[in-house]
């Protein structure tokens, strides 16, 4: 496991925080080389990992962030192994009131920039001939509703049903394109929304009774990026704690 990248160029968005940042600790961990991709590189890294990083600042949702993309993969050595995509936004507003402005900012960074990016790795590992692997980060709300997050629920499905697309059309060249669909998990992003209340909630609703960590979630995306994983593709991983299959009712059972 400690070397299961080595040799092995990864680049992962959202690497700033959350999902995105765990997955590039535990890549570089595993032995990878990473492009770090993120609109705000925030959270300082600690110094001995910041000097092994190749740092992008760019907003996926930016056109030109797939030609940034391409330098980076190019001053590191010019083959492009796997492509993370794990940034995201949220914007919550009741349906009836989602405005234009919000709709169009989510599906430019959810889905668009996530597409744009895909295409742009998946044109260099062809060029290079490189078995490369494509690990999109969806959510359990692409199969289960999330009110009030409609443009967020809009992406995810789409980023899953263009992921089952991109996998049949990239096969032939040997590389993978999966999904992981995480549940609820601690972020930057989630955190402000997880409320007392909200928190006893998920706690009843998910079978596993937690909240994920972010490097529980990064464990998956991992596996998908892996050799590990090379007859699977087209897929999406839950990694839920169980709530997308629970359908028991809370508090009670049906009794004889």
């Amino acid at each position: 496991m400690a070397e299961r990248f080595a040799d092995k160029t990864v680049a992962v968005t959202g690497a700033g925080s959350g999902i995105g940042r765990a997955t590039a600790l535990r890549l570089l961990r595993e032995g990878a080389r990473v492009i770090a991709i993120d609109r705000a590189h925030t959270s300082p890294w600690p110094e001995e990992v910041a000097s092994q990083l190749t740092l992008v600042s760019a907003d996926i949702a930016d056109p030109a962030t797939p030609a940034l993309l391409e330098a980076a993969v190019s001053d590191t050595g010019g083959v492009l192994d796997i492509l993370v995509n794990a940034a995201g936004i949220l914007r919550i507003a009741p349906f009836v009131e989602v405005t234009v402005e919000d709709w169009n900012e989510v599906i430019a960074v959810n889905l668009t920039g996530t597409f744009f990016l895909s295409q742009t790795a998946a044109r260099l590992m062809i060029a290079a001939g490189v078995p490369g692997r494509i690990v999109n980060v969806s959510s359990v709300h692409a199969a289960v509703s999330e009110p009030n997050a409609a443009p967020y629920t809009a992406t995810k499905g789409g980023i899953e049903a263009m992921t089952r697309t991109i996998a049949s059309e990239l096969a032939p060249y040997g590389i993978t394109a999966n999904c992981v669909r995480p549940g609820a998990t601690r972020t930057g992003m989630s955190d402000p929304l997880y409320d007392p209340d909200i928190v006893a909630a998920l706690e009843e609703r998910i079978p596993l009774r937690e909240i994920a960590e972010p490097e529980w979630i990064a464990a998956a995306i991992c596996y998908l990026a892996s050799d590990e994983a090379c007859y699977t593709t087209g897929a999406s991983l839950d990694v839920d704690g169980g709530y997308a299959m629970n359908g028991a009712l809370p508090g009670t059972i049906y009794r004889r």
